[in-house]
Order: structure tokens, then C-alpha cells, then sequence
């Protein structure tokens, strides 16, 4: 009779794949609809939305591509006498822990400067920034965003191949 924790490990895969989807689907989301729709709003509006945007965002990417990084790893560290699948898993894993460095090294200082503008501007301030600079960081964002979104959406193509295979793979440790 299997243990809660190995009918777990043994699931893995699809944990990984559900978390991967909803991370790489929520970021092409924004590459292709929300990013190029608020472009169309203007630039005051993309500006203002922002901190929005990233506040709903924030957490549940953050938590998403956490658990596909991890069950995604896992998972593969447990393939037996299948080295294709053992790395396709780790480096598809690889790559969703990889997006949180990515994010607070890459992207971070650009959220900031835009956050921290809007926070002044909503105090009742004046904008530190001028408009030419703002529509620079929010270009600036959209292909930092897509390295992410490319990355994610590969990764995840990766997973549910990988996830096709399941049946016909050995797990253990």
C-alpha cells in the first residue's frame, strides 16, 4: 500500500505541469494581450497600472514557478535508465527556479523605478520621470518579461512532453 508521500512523488510530474501552465499561460497572457492592450490606453494609463499589474501578478507567479522549478527537479532526479527524460525534467525545472534570480536581479530595479514613481504621484507629488523615460521602462519591462515568457512557455512545451511519457518511465530513488 502506497504511503501519502510516495503517491506524491509519484505525481510530481503533474504537479509540475499544472503549475508550469498556469505560470508560462498567465505570462504569455500578458506578452501578447495585456501589455499590447494597455500600450493601445496610452502611456499615462500603462504607467498608472503598473504597480496594479504587478501587485496581482506578483505572488502568484512568484508561488507558481516555485512549485514547477521544485516538482519538476524532483521528479526528474527520481527517473531510472532514461537520461533524455532524467534532463529534459531538471532543465525544464532548471528554468522556472531560474525565472526568481532572473526576476529580482532583471526585472526588480525596472519595477521599482516605475512603483516607486507611482507611489510619489499618488502622495500628491510630481513625477520624477519624464515621459520619454517612462515609455523607455515600460518597453524595457515588456522584453524582459518576454525572456520570461519564452522561457516559461518552452519549459512547460518541455513538461507536458515529458509528462506524455510517464507512464512508460521508471521512478524511484
Amino acid at each position: 500500500m502506497p504511503t501519502l508521500s510516495t503517491s506524491v512523488l509519484d505525481n510530481l510530474d503533474t504537479v509540475a505541469v499544472l503549475a508550469a501552465g498556469l505560470f508560462a499561460g498567465t505570462a504569455f497572457y500578458m506578452t501578447i494581450g495585456e501589455v499590447p492592450a494597455l500600450r493601445a490606453f496610452g502611456l499615462d494609463e500603462h504607467w498608472r497600472f503598473f504597480p496594479y499589474m504587478y501587485e496581482k501578478a506578483a505572488v502568484s507567479q512568484s508561488v507558481c514557478t516555485t512549485i514547477a522549478g521544485v516538482a519538476g527537479i524532483v521528479h526528474g532526479t527520481r527517473i531510472n535508465g532514461a537520461p533524455f527524460y532524467r534532463n529534459l525534467w531538471i532543465i525544464a525545472g532548471s528554468v522556472f527556479v531560474g525565472v526568481l534570480p532572473y526576476t529580482v536581479i532583471c526585472m526588480f530595479p525596472t519595477n521599482k523605478l516605475i512603483i516607486n514613481d507611482n507611489k510619489r504621484v499618488r502622495s500628491g507629488n510630481e513625477s520624477q520621470i519624464d515621459v520619454a523615460t517612462r515609455k523607455d521602462l515600460l518597453d524595457k519591462w515588456a522584453v524582459l518579461h518576454l525572456v520570461r515568457t519564452v522561457g516559461s512557455v518552452a519549459s512547460f512545451g518541455a513538461m507536458v512532453f515529458g509528462l506524455s511519457r510517464h507512464t512508460s518511465l521508471l521512478l524511484g530513488w
